[in-house]
Order: structure tokens, then C-alpha cells, then sequence
């Protein structure tokens, strides 16, 4: 895992315990748009994971 991959991983974990403390406040809409900035980050990550295993394999 890159440095750059690890700092997106802790991102999308802040994201999620803002979403957290969020909800449980009452701030609902502002949660929900963590938690969706959290699951399009952790998308990409995954897209990205992806295209790095078909890389090698299609030379």
C-alpha cells in the first residue's frame, strides 16, 4: 500500500467518525454527505486496487 493510499484510507475513516458524531447529534444531512464522500473515496480506492491487478497481467 502507497503512502498516498494509506493517507485516502485514513480520510475515509475520518469521514465515517465525523458521520458518527453527526447522526448522533441530529445533524442527519451533514452526516449522510460523510458517509457518501467516504463511500465514492473508498470506490475509487477499490477501482484503483483493480486496475493495478489487471495491469500486469494484460502486458
Amino acid at each position: 500500500m502507497t503512502k498516498n493510499e494509506r493517507l485516502q484510507l485514513e480520510t475515509v475513516s475520518q469521514y465515517l467518525n465525523d458521520s458518527h458524531q453527526l447522526l448522533t447529534c441530529g445533524r442527519t444531512q451533514a452526516g449522510v454527505n460523510n458517509v457518501e464522500k467516504a463511500r465514492v473515496l473508498l470506490d475509487a480506492l477499490l477501482a484503483m486496487q483493480d486496475a493495478k491487478r489487471r495491469k500486469p497481467s494484460e502486458s
